[in-house]
Order: structure tokens, then sequence, then C-alpha cells
């Protein structure tokens, strides 16, 4: 899956890359052309990106064979959901190896799958406490990391320290799902104005687009990041017996390798002219190649990883203790009545109403039948 900082135009990799002819720099070449320049070395990636893919989708398959089958009820749907973003990032990685031209449309895809993944994250990570209500019953007295990465100073330094409430929960759930919402209009903008050449990737003029879809993105992007960072590391403590650690690790570690090597390679890598220009493909195309294979091989490392800490068998929800679950109650009855509602036995109703029909008799000073 090509990432977007790898889209440079002709202009500006020639101020960049000028050891590059113009014309290489420019040029797209299709699924054969590149396999055709690449040779051997084209044929063999090409097999070792397709056991990688197989992979990732027999490891999906069987981790979500064994959630559907043995994992609660509760946790079923999200969770299987959230295991998604393994082999859809690897789809994306394996089409943008052999289609050079659609990197954009995939590397967009890409980002608005993990963003909707991102924010199930969140919602599993409640529904391990048992809902909203438990968490706050369970972080009672606590205070959400507020100042943390990757906002440590100011606007974060506003925030009051105050305990957790259900209010700042859905502050947080509203701050991951906006970067969604955000990505997933970007991208419609993006694409619609590529092709009406409006849109040139990492052109910095004012009369580009870009640079303004880059603005908006990255900060939606902060800001989303931001909150799941802080939901996540008051959960930590609390979630070890569901091994949550492992299981975000694994899930950041998708972050970083989709985003950071990107800019590692675009920003140092290309400049420097590590990456060689191998007429007719272009630095940008082999660092697009490079970061494909890359990220393929990771996400299958990631897929074991969270294979082995998804079948561990978990509680259905967190433990707490009788006074904090006293204080979940009344909250949860609140905000839905019909949640918490037992119903009586009705065998046991009906011999309660014949006991009080049989007193009643009885008071009468007649027998019952």
């Amino acid at each position: 899956m090509a990432t977007q900082d790898l889209h440079t135009t002709a202009a500006t990799n020639a101020s960049v890359v000028a050891w590059c002819p113009v014309e290489v720099l420019n040029y797209e070449p299709s699924c054969l052309e590149l396999l055709d320049v690449l040779g051997v070395a084209g044929w063999v990636l090409l097999g070792l990106a397709t056991v990688a893919l197989i992979s990732l989708l027999g490891l999906f398959f069987d981790t979500a064979s064994h959630v559907i089958n043995f994992c609660h009820t509760r946790h079923k749907g999200t969770t299987t959901v959230v295991l998604t973003v393994y082999p859809v990032l690897g789809v994306c990685s394996y089409l943008g190896l052999l289609f050079q031209k659609a990197n954009l449309f995939l590397d967009a895809a890409a980002q608005l799958w993990f963003a909707f993944c991102m924010y199930e994250f969140l919602v599993l990570t409640l529904k391990y406490f048992g809902g909203e209500s438990r968490f706050v019953a369970k972080m009672e007295g606590a205070v959400l990391p507020w100042k943390g990465p990757p906002c440590c100073c100011w606007p974060c330094c506003i925030f009051p320290q105050v305990t957790v409430s259900k209010r700042q929960i859905r502050f947080l759930k509203v701050l991951v799902l906006q970067h969604l919402w955000v990505q997933l209009l970007l991208s419609i903008i993006q694409v619609t104005l590529s092709m009406e050449g409006w849109y040139t990737h990492m052109d910095m003029s004012p009369n580009n687009a870009y640079i303004y879809i880059y603005i908006i993105s990255t900060t939606s992007f902060f800001f989303g990041l931001w909150a799941f960072i802080v939901g996540f590391k008051a959960s930590l403590r609390q979630l070890q017996e569901f091994h949550y650690k492992a299981k975000i690790v694994t899930f950041q570690l998708c972050l970083v390798f989709l985003r950071l090597q990107a800019i590692i390679i675009n920003s140092i890598l290309v400049p420097s002219g590590a990456i060689p220009c191998l007429p007719p493909i272009s630095p940008r195309v082999f660092a697009n190649t490079l970061l494909n294979a890359l990220l393929l091989g990771q996400l299958v490392v990631l897929s074991v990883v969270a294979r082995h800490f998804y079948k561990i068998p978990t509680p259905e929800v967190v433990s707490l203790n009788q006074t904090d679950e006293a204080k979940a109650q009344p909250d949860k009855n609140a905000s839905d009545p019909h949640t918490d509602l037992v119903p009586m036995d009705t065998t046991s109703m009906l011999s309660s109403k014949s006991l009080g029909d049989d007193k009643l008799l009885n008071s009468n000073g007649v027998s019952p039948v």
C-alpha cells in the first residue's frame, strides 16, 4: 500500500533528486512493466508477497473463527472488526505493490479503514470494562492522562484535573470518531481534485489544495490519536487479565509501520540518494515498492502475535468490588431502563398469586379448593 508521502510531482522531485531524469520521475509503470524491469527479483518479490497475503488471510480467518465460536458474545463483533486491520492493510499493500497508478486510492482506503478500526478498538476497551458506567466505577478517583503524546503541552494543559466521568469518556469517543469522518471527507475531496489537476501531492504552493488538505488531515489525526492514547493508557493497569498491553502494542505498531516508515523514506532516504534511480523506475516508485513489501512482512508478524493473544481466554468484563458495582448499576438503569430489568420467573409469580388468594380465602372462613 503506497503512502501519500511518496506521490511527488516531477517539479518537486527534480529539485530534490536532481540526479534522476525528469521523464523518469514523472513515469508510473504498469504492473507488467514493473515486473519486467525488476526481472527475476520482481517475480520473487511478487511470489513472497503472495505468500504473505495468503498467510494474512489464513491467520485472520483462523483467529476470527475462534473469536466467533469461543469469545464472549459482547466481544465477538468488535474483536472481529479490530482483527480485520491486518488483512485489509495487507490487501492494500499487495495491490499497491502491483498497481503503482492506484496508490492514491489504496492509501486513502487503508487510512480510512485504520481510522475505523481505531475507533472500534476504543469501543472494545469499554466493552472489556462492561460499559461506560463500569469504566467510571473502576477508575473512581483516577484522572485521565490528558497530558500525553502527541499533545504534551498546550492545549492539553488547559484540561481540568478532575476525576473520570462518563462525559469525558464520550468526549474521547467523539475525538477518535471525528478522525474517521474527516478522513473520509478529505479522501473524497482529494481524489476529486486530483482528477481535475488541482491536487498535487507534496506541492506546498498556496494555489494547490495539498497544503490545506494536509493541515486539516494532520490536525484531525493528531486529535484522534491523542484521545486514543489517553483511553488506552488509562486502561492498561485495569485490563491486565485481558492481555490488553500486548493487544494494543500490536495494533499501534500497524500505525507506526503505516506512517513512520513512509516519513523516514520520504524525508531522509529519497532526498539523500539512498533510494536508487533505475530508469524507467524512479526513486518514488522504487521506494513505494520497498514500503509495500516491508509492510506486508511486518503485518504477518503482527498478525501472528495478535492471533496468540486474542485466542487466550479472558473474563467477560473486568471485576468490580461490591461498592463499585453498586455505583455502576444506577447509572446503567438510568441510561437504559430496559437493560438491567430482570423479569420474575412466571412460576414464582403464579405461586405468589395463589398463596395470596389462599390467605384471602382463609381469612373469610372459606377453605380453598
